[in-house]
């Protein structure tokens, strides 16, 4: 039995390496946190002039970068749909044109959480960087205000 839970644990970390090692990065004077996958930094200087919304996370990973921002404007949170379960890049990458992080392709999501709304930019990058970004927006963790 050992054997078995061993050569299970041994696999998982074989399959999803990004994931394996992930740490927490907590902003708790903005009520977020979200897990950085193994080989992600932490962005800590504004990626753009805009000051609302404003840049609460972000992170760079194998070329590519998540950003979340949110908007200060509360009195159209109830506008932003709800955040969903898990969260997903659906059709193809496109260029933003609100604030970009980044002049390149990508998308662009928006969601409520905690009576707050965010706007969150998803550029990719080298293989595995699509798992690894919508991990972190999955992983998120909002404090409500």
């Amino acid at each position: 039995m050992k054997r078995l839970v061993l050569v299970t644990l041994v696999a998982a970390i074989l399959v999803d390496p990004g994931l394996s090692a992930e740490r927490r990065y907590e902003r708790p004077e903005v009520g977020l946190s979200s897990a950085i996958p193994a080989g992600w930094r932490i962005v800590r200087k504004p990626l753009s002039p805009c000051t609302n919304p404003v840049q609460r996370l972000a992170f760079r990973g194998h070329g590519a970068l998540v950003q979340i921002v949110e908007t200060l404007d509360y009195a159209y949170v109830h506008r932003f749909p709800t955040r969903p379960h898990r969260f997903s890049l659906r059709g193809a990458a496109q260029y933003q044109a609100c604030c970009p992080p980044r002049d390149d392709k990508g998308w662009f999501l928006t969601f409520r959480d905690g009576n707050r709304g965010f706007y969150a930019y998803v550029y990719l990058g080298g293989k595995g960087s699509r798992r690894e970004a919508l991990a972190i927006l999955d992983s998120l963790r909002v404090r409500a205000r």
